[in-house]
Order: structure tokens, then sequence, then C-alpha cells
């Protein structure tokens, strides 16, 4: 099937919703892996109201660092409960109904998106990107039932390996 190239900032919104009421006290960060968790910063003292609220199917990810590390941390929220980031994070949104949140998950988990992400942020002595460098980031957009396949046997080979991690677990007990 024929596939669409695309620019990320094409599907993509900058989204930066506060917790303003402080309602919401679950506070994560991104790891270096691609994965959120759970903070360890000492926010005694820290008014949680500043931090952004991250809701399911929208990324969380930072631009600093990124040529140091030569990856860039960022991870899809697929909780049904919101959680609180730092300030510090970019945080966006699909805008476009031709890319699944699924996807886009796994589009940024390959080794040549974080090449791409390295490549651009050569700028400053920190090696940070821009908002701007990340939505001219490259995106190859499928039809959406090759995307949803995609996905499928993605889930289906991480089934399988944590199947497997559970049963040397087991034999190694």
């Amino acid at each position: 099937m024929a596939s669409n190239y695309r620019k990320l900032g094409d599907v993509i919104t900058l989204v930066d919703e506060r917790n303003a009421d402080g309602s919401v006290t679950n506070l994560l960060g991104v790891s270096i892996d691609k994965h959120f968790m759970p903070s360890v910063a000492n926010v005694i003292g820290t008014d949680l109201t500043k931090y952004k609220v991250v809701r399911r199917n929208r990324f969380a990810c930072s631009l600093m660092q990124v040529s140091r590390d030569h990856k860039m941390p960022i991870s899809r929220y697929d909780e049904d409960f919101p959680s609180i980031i730092s300030p510090a994070y970019v945080m966006f949104e699909l805008t476009s109904g031709d890319v699944l949140p699924e996807y886009l998950e796994l589009w940024t988990q390959r080794a040549e998106f974080d090449r791409e992400a390295d490549f651009y942020a050569v700028g400053g002595v920190r090696g940070n990107m821009t908002w701007d460098e990340l939505q001219g980031m490259s995106l190859v957009v499928p039809p959406i039932e090759e995307q949803r396949a995609i996905v499928a046997r993605h889930r289906a080979i991480d089934n399988r390996i944590n199947a497997l991690q559970q049963l040397n677990d087991k034999l190694a007990a």
C-alpha cells in the first residue's frame, strides 16, 4: 500500500493544560526508554498547579539534551485517569484522524526517529530541540488499516515476549 510522507507538525498540536485547581496529584516523568514513570522529584513545597495535566493519548517529551543522550524521551499516556508532569515537558496530541496514537507511539520508538531528533538537536550547547524542529520531523503515514495491522503485530510480539519472560521467571524460581 502507498504511504504518505508528512511532517509531524501536520498531525499534532501543542497542549498546555495546567493543573490549575491542584486536583491531580499523580506526578510522572518520561524515561530515556520512552515510558511514563513515577517521578523521583522532591516536590515538597512545590506549586503543583503549574504542572501540566496529561490525559489518555497525549504525548509528553523532553526536548532537552536530545543530542547528548542521542535519544528523545517521549511517551504516549495510555491510562484512563489524569496525571501531571513537569512544566519542562512538551506535551502534544494528534489532530489528524488518519494517524492512530498507538502508531505514532511506535514511530517515536524507532531508532531512526532518535537519529533524526539527534540531527536537529545540534544547535545549542546542551543539544536541545525546539518545538518547531520537532514539528519538522518526518512521519510516514500508511493507510489507517495498515497502521492497525502494524500496531496489532507489535502488540502480539510484546505479549509473546512478556509471556516468555514470565515463564523464565517461574523457571528461575
